[in-house]
């Protein structure tokens, strides 16, 4: 539900300019989105009765969903698994020591050995490759712009920082529609969502910083989150259902489109700038990636069968979870670090889906 609030009433009391909820609406419709309409505060009470009151209509988009991230991510890498594709984690990358050999038309790509101590099972040394997709994030300009033979980056990495806080989720407090303000060019504002495992989320912020890994919660944009959270859920007790916080880094730039690039000569592709639109779009980004990769690369055999093994039920992954202090899980024979905050509060609670299986 993207809402519109009483303290915006500047522009439902301007008549020279059209109400936000009607922009918002026609750009919904433009994108596909026919299923789209503009509710009035008795329809958006009716759907979401937790909701403050202060919301005086909304634009309710039916196909939104929630998901888990983490899990999203893990069943896309054990797919690629299942049919075939290796996984070489721990792999840091040396872009330096890496090159192009323009008679094999190959890639050397080499990996960096100073943290080899700290694995139990070290990757190859030394992968080659036909071709290239950098999709290093935060640090994809840095790859870029030292990796020999490619071509610098046209853009440059803008770190933004995302804060969240996690709340436990009750009768007073529970919804079932992510709830966002009117976005602007700049951000889609700060969400109150309720995970799968029924944990009240509110976030992200949007703050641009220099540094590319400083994670550390600030005190005073905790406060201003539980501050969104009560305004948006007026029943919220920040202490007594309070779970966890965390930040998140995107990997912006200083352009807005998704950086998304082939290098013919090289084989070399850049998929950056890809921020957490990324997952809704990720299938078509991965198709689009794919397409590029086959301009200059011969075409692949077909697979005589696609295996398409599901994952474990969310309740063994959580007694897999559980079963050691490492936070790890074993999915078709390989074990995953489980990442995402969401998850890991989700699974220890073992709440929603968690306790449903």
């Amino acid at each position: 539900l993207v809402c519109q609030w009483e303290s915006d009433g500047l522009f439902l009391k301007d008549r020279k300019h059209s109400s936000p909820l009607a922009k918002v609406l026609a750009e919904s419709l433009e994108a596909g989105d026919t299923n789209a309409k503009k509710l009035g505060p008795n329809e958006v009470g009716a759907l979401e009765p937790n909701l403050s009151t202060l919301c005086v209509g909304a634009v309710h988009i039916p196909g939104e969903i929630v998901l888990d991230s983490w899990l999203f991510s893990v069943a896309l890498a054990t797919h690629a698994r299942e049919n075939g594709a290796f996984i070489y984690t721990n792999f840091l990358f040396d872009p330096d020591a890496s090159s192009w050999d323009e008679g094999t038309e190959t890639w050397t790509l080499v990996r960096n050995t100073d943290r080899d101590a700290m694995w139990e099972a070290a990757p190859p040394p030394v992968i080659h490759a036909k071709a290239v997709v950098n999709s290093t994030g935060i640090m994809a300009d840095m790859v870029q712009q030292k990796t020999m033979g490619v071509n610098p980056p046209q853009w440059t990495a803008k770190p933004r920082r995302g804060q969240y806080r996690v709340f436990f989720a009750d009768n007073v407090t529970s919804i079932t529609h992510p709830i966002q303000p009117v976005p602007t060019q700049r951000t889609k504002g700060i969400f109150v969502y309720s995970t799968l495992y029924d944990q009240i989320v509110v976030g992200p912020t949007a703050l641009d910083q220099e540094s590319r890994t400083d994670r550390t919660p600030d005190p005073n944009v905790a406060d201003e989150l539980t501050g969104v959270g009560i305004r948006i859920l007026p029943d919220l007790d920040p202490k007594a259902q309070y779970v966890g916080e965390y930040v998140g880094i995107r990997p912006a730039t200083d352009r807005r489109d998704y950086q998304i690039y082939l290098s013919a000569a090289r084989k070399w592709v850049v998929a950056a700038g890809i921020r957490s639109t990324g997952l809704t779009a990720s299938i078509g980004i991965g198709r689009h990636v794919v397409n590029l990769l086959q301009s200059v690369l011969p075409t692949p055999e077909k697979l005589e069968r696609i295996r398409t093994t599901p994952l474990p039920s969310v309740a063994e992954l959580v007694q897999s979870y559980k079963s050691n202090t490492e936070g790890l899980v074993m999915i078709n024979g390989y074990i995953y670090l489980v990442t995402h905050p969401l998850t890991r509060f989700g699974w220890e609670a073992e709440t929603g889906i968690a306790n449903r299986g």
